[in-house]
């Protein structure tokens, strides 16, 4: 008799917990689909086009805030349009890191939104960020920390570039000027072969993407024409 309750005990036990899981991503699922909803409706609104998730994305950039080994990163909730004649989007890159093993592991989830814009040609990597603000910069080869030769500059920004010459070409006295006297550039920006983006920790919010998409188009804008080659490539 004692081995039949012990049994349907452990049978319960298994059962409420089989009902709690369940009901736990249930709970989940209603704030993801109201997101989802959410950015559907607004990019209805607002003359952008949405998709629930590109997987292709998830390897298109290199740097922070993506993961460089394999893992269960996602690109979702993609918005995308074009302002002043550029092919810009925004999504949330997102990933679970697990630090350490068996009882002391522990899982984190990682979600941040990206905006990108497609410069007029191929450029090589160039990463500005306030000075102070983490580092190293990004980890493709031949990436170093270059001076552009504006002490007020170089003390304000940390740079990072493959091609030192292309950097100063691209961060002339008046893309300088406008970073230096806190124009809506958001840093830090990146230009990563096809495309320049920004990043910040956090899930989409798509109006403040919106505008940070706009202030990336500012700056594409601003760059003198001397330092774009080839043609414009889409980033949607």
């Amino acid at each position: 008799m004692g081995t039949v309750v012990v049994e349907v005990l452990v049978l319960g036990a298994v059962v409420l917990l089989a009902v709690a899981a369940v009901a736990s991503r249930v709970a989940g699922a209603v704030p993801e689909r109201r997101h989802r909803e959410r950015l559907a409706g607004w990019a209805r609104d607002h003359g952008w086009s949405y998709d629930r998730e590109r997987p292709e994305l998830v390897d298109r950039f290199e740097g922070d805030p993506f993961v460089e080994v394999r893992s269960n990163a996602r690109a979702r909730h993609v918005l995308c349009a074009r302002v002043g004649g550029y092919r810009v989007m925004a999504y949330e890159y997102s990933y679970t890191a697990t630090r350490g093993q068996g009882r002391d592991s522990a899982t984190t989830g990682h979600v941040h939104t990206v905006v990108a814009a497609a410069p007029p040609g191929p450029v090589p990597v160039l990463e500005v960020r306030a000075r102070g603000e983490g580092g190293p910069g990004p980890s493709a080869a031949g990436v170093r920390e270059v001076r552009v030769g504006d002490a007020a500059f170089d003390g304000a920004f940390a740079v990072w570039a493959a091609d030192g010459d292309f950097a100063r070409r691209v961060l002339d006295e008046g893309v300088r000027a406008h970073l230096l006297g806190g124009g809506a550039v958001p840093v830090p920006f990146r230009f990563s072969r096809t495309h320049v983006l920004t990043w910040q920790a956090g899930a989409l919010d798509p109006g403040r993407a919106a505008e940070r998409a706009r202030a990336l188009v500012d700056l594409l804008e601003r760059v003198p024409g001397a330092a774009w080659s080839g043609r414009r490539d889409a980033v949607g």
